[in-house]
């Protein structure tokens, strides 16, 4: 797919399906691991994020933020694909070989990294909002958690912001290599509000594609348990790879969009 064939304006829900199919032999070993991964936290269960009292369990948040980055270390390498794609025209496995070991390396090491941040912030938000959000949901407000309520609140609009601004680092490092902060930056504000609303409209899609495909998840699992496969098994394996399959597509999608934000500050600086 030629990222320049199409304007700049378009939506990108029929490119990332387009990638989907493109990537799908990365995709699948990526799904392939997720469920692996998925299993073994089933049968190896790690310390739980409260203990037993109810207080936070420091033991449990560092096994959050393990599992969170074991679950998404198998996306890298679909976000990798899906860059080169879009800006390079190359797809599949020939993608993931189109910079050598040297470019891999790279991107993963600058993504594990966001993953890393990614993950002990979704750990703290879980320690220390979540329980004052089901106090809200039952009527039980107080005044301390209201204001923890919107500091959390302004924690994920400060997050959200920062990732539109430095979203376009990936494409940034792939095409040049070597990476300036300010360059990126400059690329993140040129195109702030067209990264947002559609980095917006992604996260909003995503629960409306999950609830569609709960039926589907249903009919996959019964096919399993007809094989002889346990209920819990199947489950979990289908669970997992339907979970896998959604994160892919939110992957390939985010990255469409700060690709073409990079393609578009290029052709700018062109012009002028």
């Amino acid at each position: 797919m030629n990222a320049n064939a199409r304007p700049f304006k378009s939506w990108v829900v029929q490119d990332g399906m387009t990638l989907m199919w493109q990537g799908r032999a990365v995709i699948a070993i990526a799904v392939l691991l997720t469920i692996l991964l998925a299993g073994l936290s089933a049968a190896i269960p790690g310390p739980a994020l409260l203990g037993e009292d109810g207080a936070p369990s420091l033991p449990g948040a560092i096994w959050q933020v393990i599992l969170f980055i074991l679950h998404a270390a198998p996306l890298i390498p679909v976000a990798y694909v899906s860059h080169i794609a879009v800006l390079r025209s190359v797809v599949g496995i020939a993608a993931l070989r189109s910079d050598g070991l040297c470019g891999i390396l790279r991107f993963g090491r600058a993504m594990l990294v966001a993953v890393f941040v990614l993950a002990i912030l979704a750990t703290l938000y879980q320690l220390i909002f979540v329980s004052d959000i089901l106090l809200m949901t039952a009527g039980r407000l107080e005044a301390d958690s209201s204001l923890r309520l919107v500091f959390g609140a302004v924690m994920v609009i400060a997050a959200l912001v920062a990732f539109v601004l430095l979203g376009s680092w990936g494409a940034v490092s792939t095409q040049r290599g070597q990476v300036a902060f300010g360059d990126v930056l400059q690329v993140g504000r040129q195109s702030f509000w067209f990264a947002l609303l559609r980095v917006i409209a992604v996260m909003l899609f995503l629960p409306i594609m999950s609830a569609l495909g709960l039926p589907l998840m249903g009919q996959v699992g019964a096919i399993l348990v007809a094989l002889g496969v346990a209920a819990d098994p199947a489950f979990l394996i289908v669970s997992a790879g339907f979970s896998a399959l959604i994160a892919c597509f939110a992957v390939v999608l985010v990255s469409v969009i700060f690709c073409r934000v990079w393609l578009e500050s290029e052709k700018v600086k062109l012009k002028q």
